[in-house]
């Protein structure tokens, strides 16, 4: 099992990073910039210009962007075992997230009964993104504020340690755990997020890369499965952790 698939995703911050640009907020270059940084080349799915599908999002929501709307452009999708996408069961879009690791990202249109969502297939120096025109309804996701989602993300924590600490759990794999911690905490991090984040999403965020890197130390780096039971039901959180700092941030973009 990929545990890092599981507990971070480069698409989150290439929903910020799209949703800033979308908005205004940042530029072109600086966008394609960071973008590289997460994955590489981007690229079509069939590997035509990333302009190509930067030019369709613009056009897409050009009409949502001049009415101003609140409600989030776009939307952060992750899953994993027992939580499906909050896409139309059984289309081709549900699909195509549930079998990526990586999620996906779905994005309003001018057309209100029709979202584009895109799908990254990652290759070694590129990113291909597929997209996909959905018509059906999407199921409502769970629309957390950061601060429902943190406090979900903090309990879930602390009963985890509590569990841990009553195990009497030990370790000596690691001669500076909390020095490991730190530098996953630190990639999970790059390249960044925009400068015009709000500093709520921006701490979720953090707090949910800390989370997922003392899983990956526990479970990869150490090699200790005997706490699975307590650190894989973290999971979770940490992807609604990350979907409500997506929507929150694309929230006030629209400001």
């Amino acid at each position: 099992m990929d545990m890092r698939a599981e507990v971070w995703s480069p698409v989150q911050n290439v929903s910020v990073w799209l949703g800033a640009w979308l908005w205004g907020h940042e530029s072109t270059d600086d966008l394609l910039d960071a973008l590289s940084e997460l994955g590489g080349e981007q690229q079509g799915a069939e590997g035509e210009s990333f302009v190509d599908v930067m030019s369709l999002l613009r056009r897409e929501t050009a009409s949502v962007i001049e009415r101003g709307e609140r409600e989030p452009l776009l939307r952060l999708v992750l899953s994993g075992p027992g939580d499906a996408p909050a896409l139309p069961a059984g289309t081709e879009s549900a699909r195509a997230a549930a079998e990526n690791p990586a999620g996906a990202i779905v994005v309003r249109t001018n057309n209100r009964d029709r979202n584009l969502v895109l799908v990254p297939t990652y290759a070694v120096g590129a990113t291909r993104w597929t997209v996909i025109e959905e018509t059906a309804p999407l199921p409502s996701p769970a629309w957390l504020s950061p601060g429902e989602a943190d406090e979900l993300l903090s309990t879930a924590t602390n009963e985890s340690a509590n569990l841990i600490e009553a195990l009497g759990y030990r370790s000596d794999a690691l001669p500076n755990p909390r020095l490991t911690v730190g530098t996953l905490s630190d990639f999970y991090d790059t390249p960044g997020l925009p400068a015009t984040v709000p500093g709520r999403a921006a701490k979720l965020f953090a707090r949910a890369d800390r989370v997922a890197a003392i899983i990956e130390t526990v479970t990869d780096r150490i090699q200790d499965h005997s706490l699975d039971p307590q650190l894989l039901r973290l999971w979770r959180h940490i992807r609604q952790a990350r979907m409500a700092g997506v929507a929150y941030a694309l929230t006030d973009f629209a400001r």
